[in-house]
Parts: C-alpha cells; structure tokens; sequence
C-alpha cells in the first residue's frame, strides 16, 4: 500500500493540482484510494509476468496466510497451490479501496465533481478487472 501511495495515488494528486483541485480533502482522498487500487489492479494483472521473472507481486502476508510457496508459483504460475485464493484476497483489498474512494462522493450521489473527471476516469478501468472465485 505505501508504494501504491507513493506512485499512483501521487499522480492523481499531481493532476488534481494542474487542475487547481488539490485544496479538496474529498477529493485528495478519493485520489488516495484509487491510487492504491489501480496499483493493486496492475500488479494483478502483471502477476504472471513477474512470476515467470521470480518476483512475488503478492505481499508476504497474504501469501503465507494462504500457504503459497514463491517457488510453486515461480515453476506453476496459475496451477501453484493458494495462488487462487492469495489472488482474491488482494483484489478484495483492491476493491476495498474503490469502494472507499466511491463513498467519499456520497454527498454527490455518487457523481465526481466536473472539473476532478479526467482525473477519476481511471477508476473505470480499476472497476473493470473483477476477480470471481469459481466453485471448488
């Protein structure tokens, strides 16, 4: 999370500024949140890439609460044993996240201020990538 923080949810913050948005706590702190959903979103996405390059996308803690081996999923990609389930716990955070960036528009139906819309269209392709547990 403090690497999304530090890369994606910073960019939403740089453009807030250029569009003169950034003295807006709602808005700041909606940016906050898909930022760090969006991060979350592309390491998802890019998971079996980095593994064919034995790196762990995945914090530790998730994986080890779900018992997957680095190593199985170096060698297994897809097939390594909790993969699946470490996988959906990270989207949940993922989606958490969105949905706490959503809330912050409560007061606005749900609807993100004209002028902050170019800067939250990205959420529209963090929403897009939904993970489904399938039937055991």
């Amino acid at each position: 999370v403090a690497h999304a923080e530090a890369t994606s949810s910073t960019f939403l913050y740089l453009l807030l500024s250029l569009l003169g948005l950034s003295s807006s706590e709602q808005l700041s702190h909606a940016a906050s949140h898909l930022g760090v959903a969006q991060s979350i979103a592309t390491l998802l996405r890019a998971l079996p890439y980095h593994a064919s390059k034995g790196t762990m996308v995945i914090p530790a803690e998730i994986t080890a609460k779900h018992g997957v081996s680095q190593e199985e999923v170096f060698r297994q990609g897809g097939n390594a044993k909790g993969i699946d389930d470490a996988v959906f716990e990270f989207a949940t955070v993922a989606n958490d996240h969105l949905l706490t960036a959503r809330e912050m528009f409560k007061d606005t139906e749900g609807r993100v201020p004209g002028p902050a819309r170019p800067v939250f269209m990205s959420a529209v392709s963090a929403a897009g990538h939904r993970t489904q547990r399938t039937a055991d």
